[in-house]
């Protein structure tokens, strides 16, 4: 896991400070170690540079003017082969390929053996090393036979092009800046907003987006004007003689909308096939050179990574694993979202070494700063920080591996939202009696008959309402409220009807658009930015593992959500793994904070941060005038609808934008 950068400059020589200085802004992501490669691209002439930091010998860059076009930076955080034999940029054998690499590539020990038995010969134990050899091998297709994370960028010499690409669902991060002059790149934006051809300006749209319909990221272009998002499972391709930039998608998740009377024989094969897929899965994400810890919420998704490590535990010692596992929780005096009752239970069974954090609005108001800051953009709730403090806690017991639960309601239905789909479904097939079994069923799910009513209603309606008078809904809503500035709103609050969720009438359809768009991809970057603000790597098996999710998404929807019980597959296969009371929990409570408290108790100094400087966005007069009212007026469970304007006005702080 690492910080990766770039600059090529189609005219004219690029400044060796600005590679320097994204590679300073990137640290956290890599303290062990920082490379750079300058390149003259017209003549296929190379230098590879060094840093303050970087464990092998070489030129500083800092000592040196070089006429170079094309600069590369690499932040390293060690993992496999943490020598310095793993530094980057790497070059192949003969120095005519050279990447920048950011992720794991979990099957590399089986790739290694396959390119072995072709003739090619490996200098180190890295995974980095293995994708460059992959690339030589098979080229843009070596993306095909990959298992893991990734945004990697890597210079062809005999071609004299960059080939670039970001991993399947998006769980590393991949930001670049294109324009006539120049393209630059990075892991986080915030590398990329200080190069002096870069204007630092605001993307309304974005701000729009995220204030009328909590929406972060939707398009290629954020929250910061010409920064860009490759997507997840595209690729790029530039020409460094003609400077042409092209992109493509190489990968799209296939899923089946295939209707079948449920059988308890096929159950039993798929929670079989399920359960040698999640071991396989975990195992490989274990592999590690340093020390490995798991994040532990008491869910259902954690829960069971916990004890799959514990059961390979017994089986065979894991030196990264040590004695005992180390299990992180994020806990708090409130019962109604604590759950150390149901992570306890998991600590219980596996004899794991556990270690919590107890989140409180104090440190959230001290941190805030920070915690925005590493965020990049604004984001949905204080579910972030608790997660942030998780990561703070697994770094000071020196752990630079977490494995996490994230992607397990996205693959396996754990959401209430996906409880419309199915219930459509059921009606699209005409099936009165499974219609029937699953309605009876409610009280094992995470919702019921009322909440159900009313999402079957909005699919409905989303169905029947034309989308101009979606439009209209919203706005009257918004200016019931009256705190987005009117104006704003009249000239994006068009996007409401083409950016608002279509109906989903199928369960797996609405699974697929979770993994590849919005939901996953949101969750994967919040991720991603508060571990490696703490310089870990977090690890997801339920969100990249490629066998396990395509096998998933060829399951019938029938399997998936039966007798009102969300997860069913996962609960099925978790049987004599997890402790019956998790695998049996109908409840969830996720990264849940008191929010609402946490609000109301730093109302004050909350206050400060909503100036004038808003008033392009929201009504800052009203928002002030009536701010005690609107924090009383706040859910007292889960996300409040304030925090988004108070996250805005932080964030423009913390960017000076």
């Amino acid at each position: 896991m690492c910080g990766i950068a770039g600059i090529y400059s189609r005219k004219e020589k690029a400044e060796t400070g600005w590679i320097s200085s994204m590679n300073d802004v990137l640290r956290h992501r890599g303290p062990d170690d920082e490379g750079f490669l300058a390149v003259d691209t017209e003549n296929k002439v190379l230098r590879h540079l060094v840093g303050r930091e970087s464990k092998v010998e070489g030129t500083n860059i800092d000592a040196v003017r070089i006429s170079a076009n094309l600069l590369l930076g690499h932040r390293r955080l060690s993992i496999l082969d943490p020598s310095p034999l793993g530094h980057q940029p790497m070059s192949s054998n003969d120095g005519s390929l050279w990447i920048v690499f950011n992720g794991e590539i979990y099957n590399y020990i089986e790739l290694r053996d396959e390119l072995r038995t072709m003739g090619h010969e490996f200098r180190t134990s890295t995974d980095t090393e293995v994708l460059l050899a992959s690339y030589e091998k098979w080229g843009e297709a070596c993306l095909s036979r990959l298992n893991g994370m990734w945004s990697f960028v890597i210079y062809d010499r005999r071609e004299n092009i960059l080939f670039g690409a970001r991993d399947r669902f998006g769980v590393k991060p991949f930001y670049y800046y294109a324009d006539h002059a120049y393209f630059a790149f990075a892991s986080e934006i915030k590398a990329l907003i200080g190069l002096p051809f870069i204007k630092k300006e605001i993307n309304p749209r974005a701000v729009f987006d995220y204030l009328a319909l909590g929406f972060e990221e939707t398009e290629e272009e954020g929250f910061f004007k010409n920064i860009l998002e490759l997507k997840p499972a595209f690729a790029f391709k530039i020409d460094l003689a003609s400077g042409e930039f092209r992109k493509w998608k190489y990968y799209a998740l296939n899923y089946t909308d295939r209707w079948e009377r449920f059988n308890e024989q096929s159950l039993r094969n798929y929670s079989i096939k399920i359960k040698e897929l999640l071991f396989n899965a975990v195992t490989l994400r274990l592999r590690s050179d340093v020390p490995v810890g798991t994040c532990l919420s008491g869910g259902l998704d954690s829960s069971t990574i916990v004890c799959i490590i514990s059961s390979l535990l017994e089986k065979e010692n894991l030196a990264q694993i040590g004695e005992h596992q180390k299990v992180f929780t994020a806990c708090y005096e409130r019962e109604d979202i604590d759950e150390r009752k149901w992570a306890g239970l998991a600590v219980e069974k596996t004899g794991s070494s556990w270690f919590q954090t107890f989140p409180d609005s104090n440190g959230m108001l001290n941190d805030l700063h920070d915690l925005v800051y590493s965020q990049d953009i604004p984001f949905g709730s204080t579910s972030i920080y608790a997660q942030y403090r998780v990561m703070k806690l697994a770094h000071e017991q020196g752990i630079k591996v977490l494995l996490d639960g994230q992607g397990g309601d996205e693959l396996f239905s754990g959401y209430t939202p996906h409880y419309g789909p199915f219930f459509m479904e059921i009606i699209k097939h005409r099936d009165i009696t499974k219609f029937i079994e699953e309605w009876t069923s409610l009280h094992n799910a995470p919702t019921n008959k009322k909440m159900l009513a009313v999402y079957i209603a909005r699919i409905l309606g989303a169905l029947i309402i034309p989308d101009f008078l979606k439009g209209v809904i919203l706005k009257k809503r918004a200016a019931e409220h009256g705190y987005i500035n009117e104006d704003f709103w009249e000239t994006y609050g068009s996007r409401t009807s083409s950016l608002k969720d279509r109906a989903k009438t199928s369960l797996n359809h609405k699974l697929y658009e979770s993994m590849i768009s919005l939901s996953l991809k949101t969750l994967l970057k919040y991720e991603d930015r508060n571990s490696m603000r703490f310089s870990i790597e977090s690890r997801t098996p339920f969100a990249d593992d490629i066998n396990l999710i395509e096998y998933i998404f060829q399951i019938p929807a029938i399997y998936k959500i039966y007798k009102g019980w969300s997860k069913y597959l996962l609960r099925e296969t978790g049987r004599g793994v997890l402790p019956e009371e998790i695998r049996l929990r109908k409840d969830k409570i996720g990264f849940a904070t008191p929010e609402y408290y946490w609000l109301i108790e730093k109302k004050n100094e909350l206050r400060g941060f909503i100036t004038s400087e808003l008033n392009d966005f929201i009504n800052v007069h009203h928002i002030l005038r009536d701010w005690d009212s609107i924090l009383e007026g706040q859910p007292k469970i889960g996300i409040t609808n304030i925090w988004k304007f108070i996250n805005l006005a932080v964030w423009k702080r913390a960017y000076s934008v």
